[in-house]
Parts: C-alpha cells; structure tokens; sequence
C-alpha cells in the first residue's frame, strides 16, 4: 500500500494536474433542512428536495455555472462574480415561487467568494472508486462556506470583492431587473479561522430578500465601530453616573448626520397621534406632505406607493400603520433616504406638532424638531414651521426653503375638518372606489369653497368618467383661486385646463411641469400621453414614459400600458409586447384593445382575438365605445366587408344613444370606409352634404371640449369630398372647420393639410398638393397623410415616389392600428389602406414594368383579403392584374 501511494505521490495521472484559477465559488444551503424532514416525512421531504436541485441545477447551466459538490445545498464555480450573482437571485426567487406552488416553505441562504481556486479532475479510476469528478481546493471555498453559514434564510451574502465586480456588470442582469436589485453593505465581519476580518455585501430583491444585517453568531462577529464595544459602553455608563460627566457628554457629542441630496426621497409615516382627538388622524400626515411636496429639493414618496410597497412586503396597508421599523423597510426597499414620523401631542395645554427624522439603515433617529401653539387652530402654522425645519436640516439651502415655501393654509386649507375630508377622497381614490373619492373631495368643497386642490382631484375623476365639460368647470374654478396653489400645482392646473381648451399650446405647459418637477411623476407621463394623443410624436413620449417607470410612481403601471402604445404605433411589436405584459403583471386592467392590435398589426388574428376576449370593460359607454373600432377594423384587415358592415351599423346605433358628436364619430367612420367600398361617387356627396349640415349646427353651439372633435369631423369630410370629386363641397367644409391654429391638436391641423391638399389633387394640380403634403413628413404625420402622398404622386407621374408611398402604407401597420387620431375615428380607413396598398403597389410595379414585385405585391394582398375576387369594387383591378394572378 505504501509502494502505491508513493507512485500515485510521483506519478500523478493525467487526471490529477491543478491548475490555480481565478472564480467565483457559490454555497447555497437549505435552511432547517432537518425541520423540513422532520415536518414533511422522509418521503414528501425528498419529494421536495429533488424539485429544489432540478430547480438549482436548471439555473446553474442557465448562468454557465458548474456543479462541484452537492449535500444538503450545492458548491458550485462560475467564472464571472455576475454569473453568481445572476444565478444567485434567480435561485432565490425561484425558491420563493417553488414554495408557494407546493405550499411548503422551502429558503436558502447563498454565499459568494471570488479569489484563486486550485481547479482539478480526478482520474476516471479515482472516479470510479468513488471521488468527485472534479475537485475545487483555496480559501475562496470556506470564505464562501461562512458567508452561506452567516446569512439569514432568503439571503445572499457576497463579499465586497465579489460584489464590486458584480456591481459594475449589473447591467447584465437586465434593465428590469436592475430596477429591482439592491446592493447593500452590512460592514465587516470577523470569520472564525480566517486572517482578516471581510467587509459583507448583500445582493437582493424586492419582496424577496430580508435586506438586514447579519447577526453575529459563534463563527462570525460583526466588527463594531469602537463607541458601540460593549467595553466603551459600559465605560460610557460609568461616566453618566457622574453629573459633570453627563453633562460633558451631551455637550462635545457630534449629532448624527444623514447622506441627504438634492432630489433624493422621503417616506412619511403615519401619524403618532397622542392627543386622542381623532380630527388630527389622517390630516396632519398629510398636510405634512402638502408642505414638504412644496420643495423641489425633497422628494417625497407618494402614499399609493407606500402602500403597494406594503403589499409587496406582503402586509395589509389598511391595517399596517408606518412606524419606525415597517416605515424603515418601506424607505430601504424604495430607495428613500429618510423616514419622517409626525406626532402631535398635548404638552401643558399647547398642541405640539414634532417631526423625528429617520436613518431607515440604523432605525436611529437623525434630527428631531418642533413647534407647537394653542389649540387646533395652531396645528397648521406649526407644520410649516416643522417642514421648513426638516427641509433645512435636510441640506436645503435657506432661500430655497423661504422662495418655496406657501402656508398650509393657502396651499391646501385652514379647515383641518375640509383637510381630513381631502385625505379620506384620496384614500378613496387610491383604492380606486371613485364614487367615494368624489363624495369625499365635495365634501372637503363644502367646507371650504377654495379648496383649489380638492378641485383639481375632483377634475381627474370627472375628466376620467367622461364628464369634461364639468371637469374643466373644476379646473377654471381652481385657476380662479389660483393664490390657493403650490406653484407646481398651479402649473399642473394650466396643462390640464389647456388640454380641454387649447390642446396645441398645452403641449408646452406639459413639458414645462415634466421639466420643472422630474420627479412629480404626472409631469412625464401626462406629457407623454399628449405627445401621443395631440401631436403623434411617438419616439419623445417614449423618452418621457421611460422617466415615469420608476418604481416610487405609483401609477406606473398606467405609464407601462402608454409605452406599449407608443411601441405599437411607432412599429416596435417586440418593445410593445413587453411593455403591455408588464403593465397586466402589475395588475393593470383594460379591455386590450391595444395589446391585441399588435398581434393584429403583424396578421396575428388567433392571438387578438383571445387577448381581446381577456380585456375588461370600463362601464362608461362613451369610453367602452371607442375600443368598437378594433373589431371593425380587423374585419376589413381580413377583407369581411361585410362583417365590418354589421360591427359598424350595431356601433352606430349605440352611439347615438351617448350624444350627437359620438354619433357624428361614428358616422364620419362610415363615410371614410364608403370612400374604398364601391359607394358611388354622387352617393357619397349626397351623405356627406347631410353630415357636414349637422356638424355644422353642433359647432355652433358646442362647447370648447367638444369643438376640437368635430372640427376634426369636418376636416375629415372636407378631404373625403375632395376624393369623391366635389371640390366645392370640400371648400365648404374647410370654411366650416375653420383655419389651422397653433392652439390646435397638430393632428388637426395635419388633417387640415391634407384635406387641402385634396382639392388641390383634384382641381388637376398635384404639384400643390405634393408642396402641401411633403413638409408634414416628419414621423409625427398622420397615416392618411400618406394616403394622400400615394394620390398625388400618381397623379404627378411619379410612379417611383408613389410605389414608395403604396410600400410605406403596407408595412406601417402597427401605426395603422394605433394611431388615435380622433378617438380612432380612421382606424378601420388605415387598416384598409394598409391593405390595399398592397394592391396598388402591384399596379404600380407592373406599370413600371416590374414583373417580380408586381406578383410579390399581388400575392401579399391575395393573401390578406383571400375573397378578395368576390368584392366588386376590387374584382375589376385583379382583373388588370389577371395574367400574374396564378402565381397566387
């Protein structure tokens, strides 16, 4: 036996060379594997633990990892510290996920170390005698094996080195996922058997990982700065026994200080409230914030997203209140910098309001101030005082605080009973029960008539129950109390007022409040939403939306859903895909008319139709009859005419029964497909006269809300005279629409264009039509601006220019689709455009004699409309093409 392992020691196989190597070593453990055992049985526990390594042993080839050695956990090698980390997490979540499904709480703790490993494989006799196939020696190892023993379940403990490294390539893991991952320091710590105590970094996710401390335990003592020894301290408690002593100390001691910027974020928690009168309850809170949103230094973080915080933290934020430790989590897992506490008590007959300032890492409290007076009537003087303190504890500069600082009283009320009544509206509204919301906010109106605040909330929820006329009334009601406005409100005010009013120019007020307040989350999304709306200028609304995806907007979803919007009509099918599957995993609910057209953009009809049966009506007939355009626009897209038909006349019988401009909607739509279908020129003049006589005695007597939409009818009608021939008619109709303005939609005033250059096409002078139509090219055109392009280029000549136009109709669908033009008014038009240019792109290839393209055209559009040959209006132009059909 000697002899033997003498010639194994100075002869080593080939299997036996080490290498030294630099890799990151992971250990995961499972944590009470043997109450897990116990608990479930040896059978049902085995069940478990063979799901557990399929699931770790997935994610290891997932993340090029490799397996080294498996017991209760595993030890495995990978190259990269990120490839661990990425691992890491995913294992992590996946664990959390395992357990739900099995209903079994099955955690882990992970360690992570990266240095030189010594890196061998046994030879294939060793290996069969027993041994691992591959051996993994070097410090790395039992550094890795400590942090693993060190972390609470659900945790990942990386040290500083590895983490570094990982931080610097978080990029890796995915934008999403960055957004989700935090990176936190827990201080050195002193390994039993090791050198040199290591500095312990812990990577995790939200709703996933504890993100605390360690504590210390027999292997593993957390270095301590000197002044929290148990030695210095019982030192310390020696010397408070001598009065001159304790006196000395609170005199040298330095306060503790916060990391605070300009910018960073706040949580307020809930009202200590030790007073027992319950109008302070819900108010002072937040009033507090009222004041303190005031800054444009201190952000602070929304209550809806407290709450949903609180949610993810798997609480009930109607029975969780936000003191130090739940307020302290919230803050750590949101980013946040601070926890302000409010309290308000009676001290020697004075009402005192005090404020304690929160280091979320150490719970400790950082500042406290104060301010108190006489009675109730003092509480909101004392807030201010309060806020200015914290803002300028909180690094303000003082002018700041000064210029940018409005009473309570003026910024909200100095009814504390009118200031509860807003609090509970917006509790309400938060819980999205409206009718409440409404109640409570005209409540807080009755109170106090110039509650200008209360007014713009109650704008938002009449304004989304498709009552503008009333909701402008609120807004001009809150401009005229305009002194009873933040400034930042008073600018949201303006925006909102000019959305009704002069849609054109609110487009600058939007951007001044995105670009005034970045983090007021409104300012971004609303300016998307009229970038998409007013002006299609899709490619900017995506830069704004992606500003108001943040995790402390708790609306976020609702910008997730716009950005799947602007995707779609800007053609990005994949981007619009993600974003809409986003916005429905966080709980968004619509009826998925959007989500479904980017499968119907792409011919994906099966698809659309199951997303569309999965959506959810809103209830508000005016707002759940604008998705009708969908179906219809489908049924042309696979050439059913005359289902299209039968969608559209029930649509217009429901919209006659919400009001004459909804109905003028819906019966400009029929006049628009009428302009493809075969209806006969004279016929549809005839229509068209009837419908202009109406739009026109509407205008008259319409209000500033409903204007915009039916000069847009008008418009429309113009440009469909224009096509059937009756120039006189289409002038007519541009008279009544009126000229174009800066104060319009730019939609508008596009259609406008083109409808000119309509009449100029048909009185014979395509030149003025293409000299009207060019400079609109920009991205933001409208489609039919192209349908019209396609028109006058032919008519010109340019059979070149207008194959390119016939091509650019044909392969811009998802705009087709998307575009919201006047409450899609055109959609089911572009749609059918989108197909027939596939038809007139065939025309126009074979008139140039391009045999090739002519029969790929054909081909593509006998594909959409494959009854194509039975629509009389169509069978005479495949008639034309009837040589090159049977390539079909």
């Amino acid at each position: 036996m000697t002899a033997e392992i003498h010639q194994l020691e100075t002869h080593p196989g080939p299997g036996r060379m080490a290498t030294p190597q630099l890799r990151t070593l992971v250990v995961c453990d499972i944590a009470d594997s043997t109450a897990l055992v116990e608990r479930m049985g040896d059978q049902n526990a085995a069940n478990i633990i063979r799901k557990h390594d399929r699931l770790a042993r997935a994610l290891v080839e997932r993340h090029r990892g490799r397996e080294i050695d498996k017991t209760d956990g595993f030890l495995l090698m990978f190259e990269r510290p990120i490839q661990a980390a990425a691992f890491a997490l995913d294992y992590q979540r996946g664990l959390k996920h395992m357990s739900a499904a099995e209903g079994v709480v099955v955690r882990a703790r992970v360690g992570i170390h990266m240095g030189d490993v010594v890196v061998w494989e046994n030879a294939p006799e060793d290996v069969a005698r027993g041994a691992k196939p591959i051996e993994v020696e070097g410090l790395v190892k039992p550094v890795a094996a400590r942090l693993a023993q060190l972390a609470k379940p659900q945790q990942i403990l990386m040290s500083s080195a590895a983490a570094y490294i990982a931080h610097r390539a978080e990029g890796e893991l995915g934008a999403q996922a960055t957004e989700h991952v935090h990176w936190k320091t827990h201080g050195k710590y002193r390994f039993k058997g090791l050198p040199d105590p290591i500095e312990v970094v812990e990577a995790g996710e939200d709703d996933v990982a504890p993100l605390h401390a360690p504590k210390s335990m027999r292997t593993a003592r957390r270095i301590l700065p000197w002044w929290r020894r148990p030695l210095t301290l019982a030192a310390e408690a020696a010397m408070l026994l001598i009065a001159v002593g304790v006196t000395t100390w609170f005199l040298v001691q330095s306060p503790p200080t916060l990391a605070f910027g300009a910018r960073d974020w706040v949580v307020v928690g809930n009202l200590h409230n030790l007073t027992g009168d319950k109008l302070y309850d819900q108010s002072v809170d937040s009033a507090l914030r009222i004041s303190l949103e005031q800054s444009q230094y201190v952000n602070v973080l929304p209550q809806l997203s407290v709450q949903q915080t609180l949610q993810r933290m798997e609480l009930n934020p109607d029975k969780t209140d936000v003191t130090r430790v739940i307020g302290s989590q919230v803050a750590l897992r949101e980013g946040a910098r601070a926890l302000i506490l409010p309290t308000v008590a009676d001290v020697g007959g004075r009402v005192r309001v005090t404020a304690e300032v929160i280091d979320p890492n150490t719970q400790a409290t950082v500042y406290s101030v104060t301010a108190d007076g006489l009675g109730a009537q003092s509480v909101l003087p004392s807030l201010d005082s309060v806020s200015k303190q914290l803002r300028g504890k909180l690094g303000e500069a003082l002018a700041m605080v000064s210029k940018q600082s409005m009473p309570l009283a003026q910024v909200a009320t100095p009814d504390l009973n009118a200031l509860k009544a807003y609090s509970l509206g917006e509790g309400a509204y938060n819980h999205a029960d409206l009718k409440s919301a409404e109640a409570y906010f005209n409540e807080a109106l009755r109170i106090d008539p110039h509650f200008a605040l209360a007014r713009i909330e109650l704008a938002k929820i009449l304004s989304g129950n498709d009552q503008p006329a009333k909701a402008l009334e609120q807004i001009h009601a809150a401009q005229a109390d305009r002194s009873r406005l933040s400034p930042r409100d008073a600018l949201y005010a303006d925006a909102f007022a000019a959305s009704f009013v002069e849609p054109g120019k609110s487009l600058d007020k939007w951007k001044l409040l995105a670009t005034v307040y970045p983090d007021y989350f409104s300012g971004p999304s609303d300016y998307a939403y009229a970038l998409d709306n007013y002006a299609n200028r899709y490619e900017e609304a995506i830069s704004y939306l992606k500003q108001s995806l943040s995790n402390k907007n708790p609306h976020r979803v609702m910008s997730s859903y716009l950005l799947g919007v602007v995707h779609l009509e800007a053609g990005k099918y994949k981007d619009a895909e993600q974003a809409f599957s986003t916005s429905i995993h966080e709980g968004s609910h619509f009826q998925n008319t959007f989500y479904a057209s980017v499968y119907a953009a792409q011919r994906k009809f099966k698809e659309a139709l199951a997303l569309l049966a999965k959506g959810r009506a809103s209830g508000y007939g005016s707002y759940d009859i604008i998705n009708s355009a969908f179906p219809i626009a489908m049924a042309v897209d696979q050439g059913d005419w005359l289902r299209a038909g039968k969608l559209l006349s029930a649509t217009r019988t429901k919209a006659d029964s919400l009001g004459p401009h909804i109905a003028s909607r819906y019966a400009g739509m029929a006049l628009s497909l009428n302009a493809l279908d075969g209806t006969a020129a004279v016929a549809q003049v005839a229509a068209l006269k009837d419908y202009l006589a109406s739009a026109e005695r509407m205008l008259a007597k319409a209000n500033p809300v409903d204007r915009h939409e039916l000069r847009f009818h008008v418009a429309l009608a113009a440009y469909l005279a224009a096509h059937a021939g009756d120039v006189a008619v289409a002038k007519h109709a541009l008279a009544i629409a009126g000229p174009a303005s800066d104060a319009d939609m730019p939609i508008l005033d596009n259609l406008l264009a083109v409808a000119q250059a309509e009449i100029d096409r048909a009185s014979g002078k395509p030149e003025d039509a293409l000299a009207t139509l060019k400079p609109l090219v920009n991205g933001s055109e409208l489609y039919i601006t192209h349908v019209a392009l396609m028109g006058a280029y032919a008519d010109a000549h340019d059979q070149t220019a207008a194959l390119t136009e016939a091509r650019w109709l044909s392969t811009h669908r998802g705009r087709a689709y998307g575009e919201i033009n006047m409450q899609f008014m055109l959609e089911p038009f572009n749609v059918a455009e989108s197909d027939l240019a596939l038809l007139r792109a065939a025309e126009l290839s074979n008139a140039l004699g391009n045999k090739s393209n002519t029969q790929n055209s054909l081909a593509a559009f006998l594909s959409a409309w494959p009854q194509a040959d039975k629509l009389t209006w169509v069978a005479p132009r495949l008639r034309g093409l009837e040589s090159l059909k049977e390539l079909h």
